[in-house]
């Protein structure tokens, strides 16, 4: 027992050792919209609503997903630590850690030996693979699955063998808290019979007891289903597209598990349409050549081992998913992976001992400094798109991405080459093509800035972004009409969250001197998303109506809002003026000279502080 304490404490701390860089590392891609802009997990009261409601994993409803436990968990994160990226790594990082004890104890529990479970666990602990579910916060659906997962399965052989249903209910009830945080633990109700065939030989002894386990996986599956309101299996590319795509996937897993040097946030990786593909035939061969190596070497461990890798990775090969290969999704998978390494460690220490040690501290060595070396390159936007966009010239998301990450550092140059390149390898690709016109339009570099979002409105007129990018163009060349126009456009395709509504009144104010219009879309856009500005716009259009109450409440929500707005304190003096409330003008007219600094708007404050104190003295 103190041993098995001893190899737990090791494992601890040789996690913390590799991943301690995580701490500094900051937020990537699919953290914004699920965790910095998600408003659902920054109120613990919001925890009972995420058992029922699915869109509520993320600030997009488009995102929706069924993992109540994992936003859970972003919710107590956020409690505690805010939008401090350590803190979600942090947590990441803790249950890896404690995954890779699971591991020691079920290889154990399997009865692989304690040599070989000891290796196993090491490697799973420490291999670059697994980088990903501690750097990527949002990775945390399959390193808290993984938790329950491995949970549940150790849980359920300790049941096996004692007979105790306390162990058996805390299986079942470990399966169910995995399905809650990811759809891939339904496997487990195959991968329970695995671990019972490896131990006993005999996957069918006490077969009851798997059957609550299929009744849960059932309910889950009809009850996620009618939630999230659409097919578990939609494809988004044909079946045997897939079937083809994953058998090269298969190979190219194998590859990264042996030797993981080549590791990215977006693998050049392509969909294939043929088993006649040279790359797919060989891979479908090499994979044969594989299987019937197994089983002719009648390794009971190797063949175990492997079946757990093909039962994990199943429903990901299976159900066509819009990003064809990924690290994190090997989370799991690399038990078995790991499994088989330890057994040939095992077998090679029972007859050359300083051999085996030492190959395995050399390896485990070499695989630690592998996934320390990922910690830096997942330390910000900037160098995770740097590194996937060398290593995947051909991928246009990591040309993207960085050219967003060039964007926020200041480095126009090289993200219009980026934006360039993304467009070189998808010409209609929309979001390279926006980016590409709101860098030049940062850059007040207009006609190319409206080149650009009018060769994407041809060709994808639904864009709603692109199409307020370029109204506001077309206003500040003075062309009011055209840009009204393409803001009603916009409201026919989709939701533009109240923005066009926001422009569109601006433009009734100011060049159609209609304030009842201007009025009826602030109102239609402070419904989809109140803000200062939209409120500062209402009060202008209520106060040209002669509602000067409702003028004044309306500037309040304003500064309720933006405390420090100089354009609402300035309309707010112009009110009070004009109802002859000097004092209450003067002090709004006065803010505005104090938060204006050198602007033009507290210049003109200046000029009606003047005023009033020759009027008032």
């Amino acid at each position: 027992m103190q041993s098995l304490w001893r190899q737990s404490a090791l494992l601890m701390v040789l996690v913390c050792s590799i991943y301690y860089n995580a701490l500094d590392n900051q937020f990537h891609y699919d953290d914004f919209h699920s965790i910095v802009h998600n408003p659902h997990i920054r109120d613990l009261a919001n925890m009972p609503r995420f058992f029922v409601d699915p869109e509520l994993f993320s600030v997009d409803v488009r995102q929706a997903m069924y993992r109540p436990l994992l936003l859970c968990s972003y919710a107590l994160n956020y409690a505690l630590d805010g939008l401090d990226p350590a803190g979600y790594h942090l947590f990441n990082g803790f249950l890896h850690a404690i995954n890779a004890v699971w591991v020691l104890l079920l290889a154990r529990a399997l009865g692989i030996g304690a040599m070989a479970s000891l290796a196993t666990a090491l490697l799973f602990a420490v291999h670059p693979l697994n980088s990903e579910v501690i750097h990527y916060a949002s990775s945390r659906s399959e390193v808290l699955m993984a938790f329950f997962f491995l949970a549940s399965c150790l849980a359920f052989m300790r049941s096996d063998a004692s007979g105790g249903w306390g162990w058996y209910i805390g299986s079942l009830l470990c399966g169910i808290a995995a399905l809650l945080c990811k759809s891939v633990a339904l496997v487990l109700v195959l991968v329970l019979p695995l671990c019972i065939w490896w131990r006993w030989g005999d996957p069918l002894r006490n077969w009851p007891r798997y059957l609550p386990f299929v009744a849960v996986g059932l309910g889950y599956v009809v009850f996620s289903q009618a939630l999230i309101g659409k097919a578990l299996l939609a494809p988004v590319r044909p079946l045997d597209v897939q079937a083809w795509t994953q058998i090269k996937a298969l190979l190219y897993y194998l590859s990264m598990g042996a030797m993981p040097v080549k590791l990215s946030a977006d693998h050049q990786f392509f969909a294939s349409t043929s088993l006649a593909e040279p790359a797919v035939f060989s891979a479908a061969l090499l994979l044969f050549s594989l299987v019937w190596l197994l089983w002719r070497a009648r390794r009971r461990i190797s063949t175990l081992a492997s079946l757990w890798v093909a039962l994990v990775l199943a429903p990901t090969c299976a159900v066509p998913l819009i990003v064809l290969v990924n690290e994190h999704r090997l989370y799991l998978a690399i038990v078995g992976w790991c499994l088989i390494l330890g057994w040939v460690f095992a077998t090679l220490f029972a007859s050359r001992q300083r051999v085996a040690l030492s190959g395995l501290a050399m390896y485990t060595i070499l695989l630690a400094f592998l996934a320390l070396g990922r910690g830096s390159v997942w330390s910000d936007e900037l160098s995770l798109w740097s590194d996937a966009a060398a290593k995947g010239p051909q991928m246009l998301k990591p040309h993207l991405r960085l050219g967003d990450a060039l964007v926020a550092a200041g480095r126009y140059r090289e993200a219009e080459i980026a934006y360039l390149r993304a467009l070189e390898l998808r010409p209609l690709h929309p979001g390279a093509r926006n980016n590409l016109g709101v860098l030049y339009k940062r850059q007040a570099r207009w006609e190319e800035a409206e080149a650009q979002f009018r060769a994407l409105l041809e060709v994808s007129p639904d864009i709603s972004h692109a199409r307020l990018n370029l109204s506001k163009l077309l206003l500040r060349k003075g062309m009011w009409r055209e840009s009204e126009a393409e803001l009603s456009r916009a409201l026919e395709y989709e939701d533009t969250g109240g923005e066009a509504q926001k422009e569109l009144a601006l433009i009734a104010l100011k060049f159609r001197d209609d304030p009842q219009r201007a009025l009826a879309y602030c109102e239609a856009s402070l419904a989809l998303a109140p803000d200062a500005a939209t409120w500062n716009t209402s009060g202008v259009a209520l106060r040209a109506l002669g509602r000067f109450g409702a003028a004044e409440a309306a500037y309040g929500r304003a500064l309720a809002l933006e405390s420090g707005s100089t354009d609402t304190w300035f309309n707010l003096g112009n009110l009070y003026r004009e109802l002859g409330q000097f004092p209450e003008a003067l002090a709004a007219y006065r803010k505005t000279a104090e938060l204006g600094g050198d602007s033009p708007l507290a210049a003109q404050a200046v000029i009606k502080i003047n005023e009033l104190s020759t009027i008032t003295h």
